[in-house]
């Protein structure tokens, strides 16, 4: 992992759960989450989401992509928008 990307992580670590805080939550711990593409995942973008959203069984991982994006009735691709938007902010 290059310096930049570590500063990057801190970045989106200090953001806490962006789904959570999308949801009106807000200083929720949370874990990196790499968005899956065609790229490694070195390079793959990411967002920050708490353990429950990212590994739970209401999580990414725990419901897949598409269920979690029907659940949540929000994509991966905006919440990572909605992170770089408070990060640049």
């Amino acid at each position: 992992m290059t310096k930049e990307q570590k500063a990057h992580y801190a970045k989106v670590a200090r953001i806490g759960c962006v789904l959570c805080r999308h949801i009106g939550y807000e200083d929720t711990p949370c874990e990196i989450h790499h968005i899956r593409r065609t790229m490694p995942r070195k390079s793959a973008p990411v967002i920050g989401l708490c353990r429950e959203h990212h590994r739970g069984d209401t999580g990414v991982h725990g419901l897949g992509r598409k269920a979690f994006e029907k659940k949540y009735q929000i994509t991966e691709e905006e919440l990572l928008e909605m992170t770089l938007q408070w990060i640049n902010a």
